[in-house]
C-alpha cells in the first residue's frame, strides 16, 4: 500500500495530543527551502558523485601512468577534476527532475486550484498505533487529531457540494488509490454516506489494499446496473462501502467502453452521498482521463519531489478538455517538516 503525506508538527509536537495548534516559543526560525532542497539533492545524488569521481579519477590516473606519470602527480590533476565532473552531473539529474517541491508556488505559478496535502506516515508516527492498524485507514480510525487525518478531513471543504469525484495520478505508485480511500473514509466519519468505486481493473489497488477478493464486481456491475446492490463489500474498520474489482477474465472488456458504466454512477449517485472512484493513472492508461471525466471533479494525485511537473501538465491539459468537470490537485507525501511550502524545524 502507498501512504500519503504533510504534518504541521514538530517531533516535539507529535508527542503532545494537544500540540496541533499549539506554539512553541524556543522554536527556531524556518529553515532555507533551497537548503532543504540541496539536502535532499546530495542524498539522492551522492552515489553518482562518487561513482563519476572514481570512474574519471581513475581513468585520468591510469592514461598518465601508462605515460610515464607518477600516480600522486597525475592525481593533483585529476582528483578536482573528476570531483568538479562529477558535481555538474549530479547538479543537472538533480535540475532536470523538475517535481513539485513547494504547494505554494506550485498552485500560484500553475494557476491550478491546490486543495492541499497530505502528510507522509513516518514510521515514527505509525509507530504511535497499534502494530496491527500502522496503515493510512488505521491513522484515520485511531488518530483523528493526527495532521494525516486533519489534512484529509481539511480536504472535505472541497467536496462538500460534489456527489460523483475521482482520484487520478499521471503514473502508478504515486499515492492516487490510497488518497481516494482516506477521502472516502474521511467523509464518512463526517456523516455522510460514502461509497468508492475501484475502476482500475487491471491493478486493483483499492480492491488489494483493502484485502478483498471478489468473484465479480464494478464490471459485472456496470453490465447489469439494477444489480449493483449485491456486490457491494465493507470494509471492515470503517464500515466504509466500496465497490471492487474482479479479477479480469477478458482483458479486452474495460469500464470506459460500457455502456453502462455511467448508469451505474448515476445509480450510485442517487443512493449515496457522495461516490469516489479510484481511477487507472492517466499516463499508463486510456481509460484514466475517460473514467475520471464521468466525475463532477476530478482531483489529480501528485507525489511530492516525485511527479514531474511536465505530467501534471499532460493529465490537466486532458482533464480540462472535459466540459463541465471541474479539477484540482492533492499533493501527497509531503515531509514531516513542511507545510504549504514552508520549511519548518525537526
Amino acid at each position: 500500500m502507498t501512504s500519503p503525506l504533510t504534518s504541521d508538527l514538530t517531533r516535539d509536537d507529535a508527542r503532545s495530543p494537544g500540540a496541533a495548534g499549539a506554539q512553541s516559543s524556543g522554536r527556531r526560525p524556518a529553515q532555507s527551502l533551497a537548503l532543504a532542497r540541496v539536502a535532499r539533492g546530495v542524498r539522492r545524488q551522492w552515489l553518482i558523485v562518487i561513482l563519476i569521481t572514481l570512474a574519471v579519477a581513475a581513468g585520468g590516473i591510469g592514461f598518465d601512468y601508462s605515460g610515464g606519470v607518477r600516480p600522486l602527480v597525475a592525481a593533483q590533476f585529476w582528483a578536482p577534476l573528476a570531483v568538479a565532473l562529477a558535481l555538474i552531473a549530479a547538479l543537472v539529474r538533480e535540475i532536470g527532475r523538475n517535481t513539485i517541491t513547494s504547494i505554494t508556488s506550485f498552485g500560484k505559478h500553475r494557476g491550478y486550484m491546490v486543495f492541499g496535502a497530505a502528510p507522509e506516515l513516518t514510521p515514527h508516527a505509525l509507530r504511535q498505533l497499534p502494530p496491527d492498524k500502522r496503515t493510512p485507514v488505521g491513522c484515520l480510525a485511531f488518530q483523528p487529531a493526527a495532521p494525516f487525518a486533519t489534512a484529509f478531513r481539511d480536504l472535505q471543504g472541497a467536496l462538500a457540494d460534489q456527489r460523483v469525484v475521482s482520484f487520478i495520478a499521471a503514473l502508478p505508485e504515486e499515492g492516487a488509490t490510497m488518497s481516494a480511500l482516506c477521502a472516502a473514509v474521511s467523509a464518512a466519519q463526517q456523516g455522510r454516506s460514502v461509497i468508492i468505486v475501484d475502476c482500475d481493473l487491471r491493478r486493483r489497488g483499492l480492491t488489494r489494499a483493502l484485502e478483498h477478493e471478489a468473484d465479480a464486481g464494478v464490471l459485472e456491475a456496470s453490465n447489469e446496473p439494477e444489480s449493483w446492490r449485491n456486490l457491494i463489500a465493507e470494509e471492515e474498520e470503517t464500515g466504509l462501502h466500496f465497490l471492487p474489482a474482479a479479477r479480469m477474465r477478458n482483458p479486452w472488456k474495460t469500464l470506459a467502453g460500457s455502456r453502462g458504466f455511467p448508469a451505474l454512477i448515476d445509480a450510485l449517485g442517487d443512493a449515496y452521498d457522495l461516490v469516489v472512484l479510484d481511477c487507472p493513472p492517466a499516463l499508463a492508461s486510456a481509460d484514466g482521463v475517460v473514467l475520471a471525466g464521468m466525475a463532477e471533479r476530478a482531483i489529480l494525485v501528485a507525489g511530492w519531489d516525485r511527479t514531474k511537473l511536465g505530467a501534471v501538465r499532460s493529465v490537466m491539459r486532458s482533464l480540462q478538455r472535459r466540459p463541465h468537470l471541474a479539477t484540482g490537485v492533492w499533493v501527497n507525501r509531503v515531509p514531516p517538516q513542511y507545510r504549504f511550502g514552508r520549511l519548518r524545524p525537526d
